[in-house]
């Protein structure tokens, strides 16, 4: 009874979780961040700890059974330097078949099982993903340079931005703001370059649970930057949703702390998907995209 292990990766944190060829989930491991455009090395070191610690954890009956896949679903994996520098890391460390895609590939996989439909993730990044008729479309998940609109980290900075105007026009600290300095740790706002700057993706994103404090208690900036940031996730759907051709229905999965754990941003989401498609289910469950990560490799290894 070899395994396969599956990973999903992205700009906070790694999930590598090992099945048996039949389904069964014999180990798992988290670590940190694997986005190689974030920092290459640490991302790479994280992703080969997963592997380890996963590959510790097996049960002893298969300690003489062999891996025969290693599938990753990673964030950043669009440019085709990180794809081939895991690949070919890990294929001249284990020595098994490996495959690199866009998380959001995997994420597909496990929360419609393997039906045609969309994905929308929101996190620390976002993206959308879809298949229809055996074509596969994506739009979004270009990183937080370029866009990640409705991402964890587009609603920090979204807030950030706003405590820089008010101290452009001298205006006094809303609520948002003391909240925000007391969450990052500084006194001044303009040391808020210095935090952005030098702090990670995640470690930005961090401050999403304070903004979203704020919202619940009525500020309506926090309420605003929340609602936008569902609006954006939809039209980036809804972008998939027309390139791939769906007739006036379609399922949409949906994934990601932002999505799933924000009430007004996944309302806006739901509402503005509503306004623009005539049938629309939401899929809302706690799965696992590794095993979407299994099922994808499966399909290599028959």
């Amino acid at each position: 009874m070899d395994y396969i292990i599956g990973i999903d990766g992205g700009g906070t944190k790694t999930e590598a979780v090992a099945y048996t060829l039949e389904g069964e989930e014999l180990s798992r491991s988290n670590t940190g961040f694997s986005n190689i455009l974030i920092n290459k090395k640490q991302a790479m070191e994280n992703i080969i700890t997963s592997i380890e610690q996963c590959s510790s954890k097996l049960p002893k009956s298969m300690e003489n059974k062999e891996c025969k896949a290693i599938y990753l679903g990673m964030a950043g994996a669009e440019s085709e330097d990180s794809s081939t520098f895991i690949t070919d890391t890990l294929i001249n460390r284990y020595k098994v078949k490996v495959k690199v895609v866009n998380d959001a590939v995997i994420a597909l996989a496990a929360l419609l099982k393997g039906e045609d439909g969309i994905l929308t993730i929101s996190g620390t990044g976002s993206i959308s993903y879809g298949v229809n008729q055996g074509k596969a479309k994506r739009a979004g998940g270009w990183g937080h340079l370029l866009g990640d609109e409705g991402s964890g980290y587009f609603i920090a900075i979204e807030a950030l931005k706003l405590m820089t105007l008010e101290e452009d026009l001298e205006l006094k600290k809303s609520n948002l703001s003391r909240v925000l300095l007391k969450e990052m740790g500084i006194e001044n706002r303009k040391e808020v370059i210095s935090f952005v700057y030098g702090s990670t993706k995640g470690q930005i994103a961090a401050l999403v649970p304070a903004i979203v404090k704020c919202a619940e208690k009525g500020e309506e900036s926090a309420i605003e930057i929340l609602k936008r940031s569902g609006r954006d996730l939809a039209d980036t759907t809804l972008r998939v949703y027309k390139s791939l051709g769906f007739k006036e229905s379609v399922t949409v999965g949906i994934k990601g702390s932002i999505l799933t754990k924000v009430p007004i941003v996944k309302s806006e989401f739901e509402k503005a998907l509503k306004e623009n498609i005539r049938s629309v289910a939401i899929v809302d469950k706690e799965v696992s995209p590794t095993l979407g990560a299994y099922y994808l490799a499966l399909k290599t290894l028959i």
